[in-house]
């Protein structure tokens, strides 16, 4: 080959080359940019970013710009969407194969990934493509109804109390019904009020009168008159000449239902009662404050040290205990023939399973350091009390507005508001452990369960002992002699630790005299 034509070739290569090295960087130039922007200090991402940060300012200032309905319409029209600070982690389901299923808590989940606690405490990390079905359980609001899928296909609809890793408990016209998880695919609720209510509001364009109108007839289907009322008045404020006269005619009609309702009330005696209970609001406050005004909830911290005193080896949750919490557990007790005497017998412990040291915390009776334990889950007693006991029937049937959970004459007062809070469900329980009703009829009887006051004003008044005071729109919560549920409540009863130990915990929720 000439030398000319081989010198050619080559530089037409290194051309190439460099053509090809240079379309690379240029593609790569804006994921370096926005890499660096990461990577950098935000003052100079600020710096950066100056011209467009000040354009973004001008958009926010701008009087012009539309308003979403939340903004537009007055705050007491809007859902409340508080969320509870201490919600408990996702319950779900997994399963992987035919043969292999697994229930736990949900630990970490993105579009490809789901990293969930097991019962056991252990992690368990999956790609989604590998499973053949997540099943989420759900938590529903008290007198929500919803559709229970069976395996076999069927559909049972109802009101859904209870959806749990090991059973599903509803209600079908009237009959609390407990079907094993085994047979159930998954529950699925209906919207409540207030969720389709908050999707109503999210799809509203405020400049769109016709949407409002359409809003308030969906209300007044509801009969939900108060709330279709304050959107009238806000239409009749905005809306254009062309719709005026519909408002008005939908507002008469609402303004009308009202009256009705208020006459209604009157002729009931309802009015008589509040001027009533109006006037004796300060005694009431003094003899039997409602939870709002007069009963705490307890810590998270108090919450852990029940947990803590209620703890079973044979069945324990997942526990933790820190390094610097041994280090004092030695300090303090080194002395004691239980702790060991070696330094690498004590280096031990740092290495031991968690359970293994709050056992040796326990025979010390090493009380001072309890509130060091981090139980991070129910015991199995409070687990039942959960599930079989509080979300079940003791909020649906004791804890609701007319009896135990408002502003009614009444010693015996539970907290109803966030019930699925650890914290409400703590206290709450705590509540039946340390009130006193009745002389020698304890709200728990750890001796004898089945004289438990729970459990005797549960019962219909012909069978109990010691019936239900006579008061109105009462009914009894075990309306069969072999009712499961007071089979629930007897059992949890004597699940509980014995002897009873006493929480170093200041509550008192007997009112003062």
């Amino acid at each position: 080959m000439p030398r000319c034509l081989h010198t050619r070739i080559q530089t037409t290569l290194l051309v190439v080359t460099l053509i090809s090295l240079l379309a690379l960087l240029l593609a790569t130039i804006p994921s370096l940019r926005s890499s660096a922007q990461a990577a950098s200090p935000w003052w100079e991402i600020g710096a950066a970013d100056a011209e467009q940060t000040e354009n973004d300012r001008e958009d926010e200032n701008d009087t012009d710009a539309p308003k979403t309905a939340d903004e537009a319409l007055p705050k007491e029209l809007l859902p409340d969407d508080s969320d509870e600070s201490d919600a408990e982690p996702e319950r779900v389901i997994l399963r992987v194969s035919r043969h292999r299923e697994l229930s736990g808590h949900v630990e970490m989940e993105d579009q490809n990934v789901i990293v969930i606690r097991t019962l056991r405490g252990e992690l368990e990390s999956f790609h989604k493509t590998r499973i053949n079905q997540i099943v989420r359980l759900v938590n529903p609001d008290p007198g929500q109804r919803g559709v229970v899928i069976m395996r076999s296909g069927q559909a049972r609809e109802g009101v859904i109390i209870e959806d749990n890793f090991d059973d599903v408990v509803m209600e079908i016209e009237g009959i609390r019904v407990r079907i094993d998880r085994e047979h159930v695919d998954y529950v699925r609720l209906e919207p409540t009020f207030e969720d389709l209510y908050r999707r109503f509001l999210d799809a509203l364009d405020p400049g769109r009168h016709d949407q409002h109108i359409t809003l308030v007839q969906w209300l007044i289907e509801q009969r939900q008159y108060e709330l279709a009322r304050g959107h009238l008045e806000h239409l009749e404020d905005v809306v254009d000449e062309d719709r005026i006269t519909s408002v008005r005619r939908l507002r008469t009609m609402v303004d009308a239902q009202l009256e009705l309702i208020r006459e209604a009330n009157e002729r009931s005696g309802k009015e008589e009662r509040e001027r009533v209970s109006a006037r004796s609001d300060r005694d009431r406050a003094r003899r039997s404050p409602t939870p709002a005004e007069g009963q705490r909830l307890l810590t998270r911290e108090e919450v852990n040290l029940i947990r803590v005193y209620e703890l079973d080896f044979d069945r324990p949750p997942r526990l933790r205990v820190s390094r610097e919490t041994i280090h004092e557990l030695i300090d303090r007790y080194g002395t004691s023939p239980l702790i060991p005497s070696t330094p690498s017998e004590r280096n031990r412990l740092f290495r031991a399973d968690p359970e293994r040291v709050v056992r040796l915390m326990f025979e010390l009776r090493a009380r001072d350091l309890y509130p060091q334990i981090e139980v991070q889950g129910d015991p199995e007693s409070m687990n039942v009390f959960r599930q079989r006991i509080h979300n079940t029937w003791l909020m649906n049937n004791c804890a609701t507005s007319g009896c135990h959970g408002g502003p009614n004459e009444t010693r015996f007062m539970l907290h109803r508001e966030n019930h699925r809070s650890e914290r409400t469900r703590y206290t709450n329980f705590l509540i039946l452990e340390r009130l006193e009703i009745k002389p020698r009829w304890p709200m728990i009887n750890y001796e004898q369960p089945e004289l438990s006051l729970i459990v005797q004003y549960g019962l219909p008044r012909e069978w109990a002992r010691l019936p239900h005071p006579d008061v109105p729109g009462w009914k009894p919560v075990f309306t069969r002699r072999d009712d499961s549920m007071k089979r629930d409540a007897v059992e949890w009863i004597q699940m509980m630790m014995q002897p009873r130990p006493e929480y170093p915990i200041e509550f008192d929720p007997n009112p003062a005299d």
